[in-house]
């Protein structure tokens, strides 16, 4: 396992990452549904400040954790079906990544999903080495259950949220966009990042006793 690292690096990195949020804060273009996305940021980040305090996690991980929070933050700003990645594309290349890709659909949310399972998946794993002392040979497939489950769990709580809000809160907060299958698309894009991980876990390691 990589050493823990450098407690000085991971505060720069939460301060980067406190800067950010911050920023996106400014002007929101949807208020509630944004402060709502962001009920789990505040808990994360109590979490990041504790383990950089800490120092309990490698400097690997705890990139990793503060990349997908990022992402995560750029979604709220625009609640996920309304960030704006193809005007940012067509800015650089003059093109739209949708007329690339043939789709209408804003996938920013699949985007993340899927990007849930690959960067996620090495901190999980070193959080059930480092923590919970489990082998490590046991810790990518636990890395991979916790991934799938929490995709599952989070379904389970976008479904509860279409029983309390109206229905155009429900829609903008989910994104749906009109897919009644998003749900199970969501959790096999988490599902396929996180096999991909590992697998190059697997591999990784047989290299090493080769």
């Amino acid at each position: 396992m990589v050493g823990q690292g450098n407690r000085q690096y991971k505060f720069i990195l939460l301060i980067f990452f406190l800067i950010i949020l911050i920023l996106s804060c400014i002007k929101p273009v949807y208020p509630t549904e944004m402060f709502l996305q962001h009920s789990a940021t505040i808990i994360i980040g109590i979490a990041l400040t504790i383990i950089a305090w800490n120092n309990t996690l490698s400097d690997r991980s705890f990139s990793l954790i503060i990349l997908f929070m990022i992402l995560h933050v750029i979604g709220a700003r625009w609640i996920y079906s309304y960030v704006p990645y193809d005007e940012w594309f067509r800015s650089i290349t003059g093109v739209t990544l949708s007329s690339l890709t043939g789709t209408s659909r804003n996938n920013y949310d699949r985007f993340v999903h899927l990007m849930f399972g690959l960067v996620m998946f090495y901190p999980f794993r070193e959080i059930y080495i480092r923590w919970f002392g489990c082998p490590e040979k046991f810790s990518g497939l636990l890395a991979f259950l916790t991934i799938t489950g929490c995709s599952l769990l989070y379904e389970v709580f976008e479904w509860g949220l279409t029983l309390v809000l109206s229905p155009q809160d429900a829609e903008d907060y989910n994104g749906q966009q009109g897919d009644q299958w998003d749900a199970q698309k969501d959790m096999a894009l988490a599902l396929s990042g996180a096999f991909i991980s590992l697998t190059i876990n697997r591999l990784r390691a047989r290299w090493r006793l080769k």
